[in-house]
Parts: structure tokens; sequence; C-alpha cells
């Protein structure tokens, strides 16, 4: 093998290692936090692409015709890396966009909780509720669901 040859190869090799590193590195992410809901919600998982419209406000209804109710943690670093890695969006864009739909009368904000054992205990009292937690967190009072 050539001089130039191995160049090329080696570089090859690093773009591809790169490349599965940006493609493992969200699923490493999701291993922080886990996405529960009531135990009336009728799922077990939910896509990527559907965790996104339900915490945008863009899929208001599960399964069984109920209303999603979003309950989200206040000032979370996890709740931060969750917008980031499976919404798309920091914070502020989240909050902006929660407040472009107050504002047009499509919606009404998210609850917001500071506690993680207040929000389990608000998913679990409220049906067709869904949040985020710390993993390990959730407890035997809601259901967990996997992002598929």
């Amino acid at each position: 093998m050539t001089k130039c040859h191995r160049a090329i190869w080696r570089t090859c090799w690093g773009l591809g290692a790169l490349g599965l590193l940006l493609v493992i590195a969200p699923v490493a992410l999701a291993g922080n936090f886990e996405v529960i809901v009531s135990k009336t919600v009728p799922v077990a998982s939910v896509s990527k692409a559907d965790l996104r419209a339900i915490f945008l406000g863009e899929k208001v209804k599960w399964d069984n015709s109920r209303y999603i109710k979003v309950v989200v943690p206040e000032d979370s670093e996890l709740f931060k890396e969750f917008l980031q890695t499976v919404v798309g969006k920091t914070p502020m864009q989240f909050d902006k966009h929660w407040q472009n739909l107050v504002f047009t009368g499509k919606a009404a904000m998210p609850r917001s909780i500071a506690d993680t054992a207040q929000l389990v205990d608000f998913v679990a009292g409220h049906p067709g509720t869904i949040g985020v937690v710390p993993a390990g967190k959730a407890g035997s009072s809601v259901k967990t669901i996997s992002i598929k």
C-alpha cells in the first residue's frame, strides 16, 4: 500500500468512526432520563418523532382519544438534554414555541414542576399525562415508555 493510499484509508476510517459516534451519542444520552406516563396511557413505546410532536403540542391525543397533558421539570439540566436530543430545541426555543401556541389560543403552557417526586405524583394522578424524569426515578405509580 502506498503512502497516499494509507492516508486516504486513515481519513475514511476516521470519518466512519466519527459518523458512528454521531449515531451512537443520542442513544447514550437517552440513558440519563426516562419518559413516564400515567398508567392509563395505552402505549408501551413511542417513536422519537411522536415524542417530539407531543412535547411541541402537535400531537394532542393518545390512541385511546384521551388528551395528552405535558408536564415538564423546572430548570433541569436533564430536561435541557431531553429537549436537545429528542425535541431538537433549546429551553428558550421550547418556551417560545409554547408561548406562541398560547398567544394564538391553540394550547396552554405545559405544567412545570420543580421536584422529581412531585412530577411523578402528578403524572400518576392525572390520566393521559406525560413527563420526563431522571433514569431510575419513575417508581411504580407510573409507566415508563421506551423511545423507538
